[in-house]
């Protein structure tokens, strides 16, 4: 029997049903993106999706760049492990930047011949409450003489065969009759077993010990479902907004009431929610709710403005001092503090100039800074 080669998925998915998964998501991120800014998208040139006003990049944009270069690297990297396995030896070669190692599982490079192995044994993990977490700490153990050699069995697909991988909606399925029976049909298993048919080869489930041995499945209760996906609802739309929104500064005292009424109804909604599951779990779910509907009040008290007020009001501030504006109706605007100083301070004082301005009819103002942000911008590259 010739070389058999095994490369290593972090995903106990099949790929279509990852990126299917994947896609999913972005497509809605993206979604949410265009919906919300419909309205302005069309009228703003490009270099302002992504600089700020003083024609710099955010910081933001600098954060998801860098988490996209170190996931590249983490894919990078786990494209490098691999298993070559004959009828004399298994070469083992796993780079210890994957973390493996921190799971327990064997890293760096090794090369076993098979007749110092000892025994095999397949160690499934039948405590979890559903199929991913199984598979993802089951062990596979390989005893020689010297050492211990640990490695997930069930992550490995054999070069130039199909996945064997599960989809996504067996992830979720209850482990405890079928994880040791989809180990022992993983392709590397089945090599192994082939190769090493006179060593001892056993399997001995063991039930996760430890915290998280008898945790709560959230995934199992209805109301903790529709609270998990709340959290991500609002979450999403807390982030799009915040960052579609940063144009507009509000100006004038933001109402407490909504925020106030905001928190409680996410609190009497998410605790009627969680009724039957653990006091730890349904509470603490219940307060990250709150925390993200606060969260999500604010850009929705803006967005609430532009709905109510869509067309702006041109109005004309009195410049009393350098980037202090006054009118005797609207809320004073205040950018003596702001990040582009020198922008205020070119500009002539005791002048007229106008702002476009959303009412919100709760006591604060939107200005649209689109246009000062642009002049800002022109400012700072005239003085590069």
């Amino acid at each position: 029997m010739g070389k058999q080669r095994f490369r290593y998925s972090a995903s106990i998915l099949k790929t279509s049903h990852l990126f299917a998964t994947i896609g999913v998501l972005l497509t809605i991120l993206l979604g949410s993106l265009l919906l919300l800014e419909l309205p302005d998208i069309g009228e703003q040139g490009f270099s302002q999706l992504y600089l700020d006003e003083q024609g710099n990049v955010p910081f933001e944009l600098h954060l998801i760049a860098l988490c996209l270069l170190l996931g590249c690297v983490v894919a990078f990297v786990n494209r490098q492990v691999r298993l070559e396995l004959d009828s004399e030896n298994l070469t083992i070669h796993i780079p210890r930047l994957t973390g493996l190692g921190l799971m327990g599982f064997t890293t760096g490079n090794h090369r076993i011949p098979l007749n110092t192995i000892q025994k095999v044994e397949l160690i499934p993990v039948t405590g979890f409450r559903n199929m991913a977490q199984a598979l993802q700490h089951s062990k596979l153990s390989l005893v020689t003489e010297r050492r211990t050699y640990r490695l997930q069995p069930y992550h490995f697909l054999k070069e130039g065969q199909p996945d064997h991988r599960i989809g996504i909606g067996s992830a979720f399925g209850k482990p405890k009759t079928r994880v040791e029976a989809l180990i022992r049909e993983a392709p590397f298993v089945k090599a192994l077993s082939g190769f090493m048919g006179n060593v001892d080869f056993t399997s001995t489930p063991t039930d996760r010990t430890g915290p998280l041995a008898n945790h709560f499945n959230l995934l199992k209760h209805k109301g903790m479902v529709l609270q998990l996906f709340l959290l991500a609802a609002l979450g999403a739309y807390a982030l799009v907004d915040y960052i579609l929104l940063t144009n507009y500064l509000v100006v004038g005292e933001l109402p407490l009431w909504p925020f106030v009424s905001t928190g409680l109804l996410a609190g009497v909604f998410g605790n009627q929610l969680g009724k039957g599951a653990p006091g730890a779990e349904r509470f603490g779910l219940t307060a990250l709710l709150c925390l993200i509907a606060l969260a999500a009040t604010y850009p929705g008290l803006q967005r609430y403005t532009l709905m109510v007020s869509p067309e702006p009001l041109p109005i004309a501030y009195d410049s009393t001092e350098s980037g202090y504006f006054e009118h005797s109706r609207y809320p004073a605007i205040d950018q003596r503090e702001s990040s582009i100083p020198e922008y205020w301070q070119s500009l002539p004082a005791r002048e007229v100039y106008t702002f476009f301005l959303h009412e919100s009819g709760l006591g604060f103002v939107l200005i649209d800074m689109a246009t000062v942000y642009e002049k800002s911008r022109a400012f700072y590259r005239a003085r590069q």
